[in-house]
C-alpha cells in the first residue's frame, strides 16, 4: 500500500469511527486470535464486541471456547465475501451441524464501518444483536458454564469487548433514536422499510382500527410474521395477542396462515387457515388486520383469509414487529369514524 493510500485508509476508519453510535469508554482492547478470560456465564450474561470491518475485509469471527479442550460453545462466522454468516459449534474439535443466515447479512456486517455485536444469554440460547437489533439467536450445544474464554480473529480491526449482565434484550440503551419507527393514525410510513422491522404504534388499538401492509414477496418465499405485541424486548419473552405467519412450501402443498398468541409465559393454542390465499412469489399484496370487538379480523387484498378472536387485551399492543421473506411499500394505520 502506497503512503497516499495508507493516508486514505486512516481518514476512511476515522470518518467511520466518527459515525458509530455504540463507542463504550468501559470497553477493553482485545488482540485478535488471542483468547481473553470471561467471568462465569449466567442467564442474563451479555458479552459486547465491536470492531472496525475494512474496506478489504473478507471473514471474521467470534468464538466462546469451552474449559474442555477442542470444544467451542459458539462459533460466529462473518462471511462477508459470501454474503451470509454462519453460526455453529465444535465437539471434541470436530464442527457440528452449521447454521446460516443471508436476508441481513449484508447490511448487519457492512464493510468500512464498525460494528457493535452483543452476544446476550438466556435459560436455553444466545440471542445475538447486531448495532443494537436482534440478528438471530442460537441454541445451546453445551452447558453454559462451560464457556470459559472470548475469541475473535479475522478480518476485523481495533477490536474491543465488555461483558455485564442485562434485564432485558436487545439492551435499549443501545437502539439508535435515529432508527426508530413510529405509526401514527393516517401518517403512513413508506421508506426504507427494510425487515426486520420494530415499529411504535402510537395510538390505542380498539375497535375500528386498521392496520395495513403493503409489500411483495420475495421470489423464493418460505415464510415471513406480523406481531401485535406489547413492548419491544425479545427477552423478557413480550406479550403477543397476534402472532400471524403466513408460509409457504413448493409442491403439493398449498400456502397456509398461522395465527397465535404468547401469554401466561407461552403459545398458546396454534390456528392455521387455508382459503383464499392468493399469495404470488414475487407480487405485490396488501395484508389488512381489523381490529373488532370480539377478534382480529386478517384480510388479504380485498378477501377475508381467517379470524383471530382476542385472547387479550389488544389495548396492550404498542409494538409492530415484521420479519422474514418480505418486502415492503408501506405501512399504515386508520380508524373507522
Amino acid at each position: 500500500m502506497s503512503a497516499n493510500q495508507d493516508e486514505v485508509f486512516v481518514q476512511t476508519k476515522e470518518n467511520a469511527h466518527r459515525e458509530f453510535s455504540f463507542v463504550d469508554e468501559d470497553a477493553a482492547s482485545l488482540s485478535t486470535s488471542t483468547p481473553v478470560p470471561l467471568q462465569p456465564l449466567k442467564p442474563t450474561s451479555a458479552i459486547v464486541v465491536t470492531g472496525y470491518v475494512p474496506p478489504d475485509a473478507s471473514r471474521f469471527s467470534v468464538n466462546l471456547w469451552c474449559k474442555t479442550g477442542g470444544n467451542i460453545a459458539l462459533h460466529l462466522n462473518a462471511r462477508l465475501d459470501r454474503g451470509y454468516v454462519v453460526r455453529n459449534s465444535k465437539s471434541r474439535g470436530r464442527w457440528e451441524e452449521e447454521e446460516t443466515c443471508s436476508p441481513a447479512a449484508q447490511t448487519a456486517f457492512r464493510r468500512n464501518s464498525y460494528v457493535h455485536i452483543l452476544i446476550f444469554c438466556t435459560s436455553n440460547e444466545y440471542q445475538i444483536a447486531v448495532n443494537g437489533e436482534h440478528f438471530c439467536a442460537f441454541s445451546y450445544r453445551m452447558p453454559l458454564e462451560e464457556t470459559t474464554s472470548l475469541e475473535v480473529n479475522g478480518s476485523l480491526e481495533d477490536v474491543r469487548f465488555k461483558q455485564s449482565t442485562s434485564s432485558v434484550y436487545p439492551d435499549p440503551k443501545t437502539r439508535r433514536s435515529r432508527d426508530a419507527w413510529s405509526l401514527k393514525i393516517d401518517r403512513p410510513l413508506v421508506h426504507s422499510l427494510a425487515t426486520p422491522i420494530t415499529v411504535d404504534i402510537e395510538d390505542e388499538l380498539k375497535p375500528g382500527t386498521r392496520l395495513l401492509i403493503a409489500g411483495r414477496l420475495k421470489l423464493l418465499p418460505h415464510s415471513f410474521y406480523v406481531n401485535l405485541q406489547e413492548g419491544k424486548a425479545i427477552y423478557p419473552h413480550p406479550v403477543i395477542p397476534l402472532h400471524l405467519n403466513p408460509r409457504f412450501s413448493y409442491g403439493s402443498s398449498a400456502p397456509y396462515v398461522v395465527m397465535n398468541c404468547w401469554t401466561d409465559g407461552s403459545w398458546g393454542h396454534e390456528e392455521r387457515h387455508s382459503g383464499h390465499l392468493s399469495w404470488m412469489p414475487g407480487r405485490d399484496f396488501l395484508l389488512t388486520i381489523r381490529c373488532e370487538e370480539d377478534a382480529y379480523t386478517i384480510w388479504l387484498d380485498d378477501k377475508m383469509i381467517g379470524e383471530f378472536r382476542h385472547r387479550s387485551r389488544p389495548s396492550i399492543v404498542d409494538t409492530l414487529k415484521i420479519h422474514g421473506d418480505v418486502v415492503l411499500h408501506e405501512l399504515a394505520t386508520t380508524r373507522s369514524k
